[in-house]
């Protein structure tokens, strides 16, 4: 499993494959921190799916095949998953994998205010009613978290 668009395109009759195709929901004005889909849809019965970012492979999900279809959701949408995606599927009981779906482009509205406040308490010194404050824009693969100076509405 390598990192790159090329990685499962190598196996024998990925051609013969019918091509998937991803679509986005919803389709237009993604603000940051909204939730997010992509769906893989499968023209055959597939066991894996793949989800790539910018050429890079990023998600992959083991399906029944019995579906025609797969989402990836994101929850709380932010600049790091921005970008070009492409999907691709390996049929069921082969190694056949599939050619590349065409490109969808997800563009996200809104601004970022840097710190993502994920409603954690922080207790150093026994309920002060802070929390932890993360900061995923800073190295979107580790949140840099800290603590919050406000108070958190831990009802939310």
């Amino acid at each position: 499993w390598g990192p790159h668009v090329t990685s499962h395109v190598g196996h024998l009759n990925a051609a013969m494959l019918p091509r998937p195709s991803l679509s986005l929901h919803p389709s237009q004005r993604v603000s940051l921190g909204d939730t997010v889909t992509l769906r893989c849809h499968l023209p055959l019965p597939a066991a894996w799916v793949w989800l790539y970012l910018e050429g890079r492979w990023s998600y992959a999900k083991y399906i029944d095949k019995k579906q025609d279809t797969t989402e990836f959701s994101f929850r709380s949408a932010s600049h790091d998953q921005a970008g070009t995606y492409l999907c691709q599927y390996q049929v069921s009981e082969s190694e056949d994998v599939s050619v590349m779906s065409d490109p969808v482009e997800l563009v996200l509205t809104g601004e970022d205010t840097g710190t993502v406040d994920i409603g954690v308490p922080w207790e150093p010194g026994g309920g002060s009613g802070e929390g932890l404050c993360c900061c995923p824009h800073l190295c979107p693969r580790h949140l840099l978290c800290h603590r919050c100076p406000q108070p958190l509405d831990t009802e939310r």
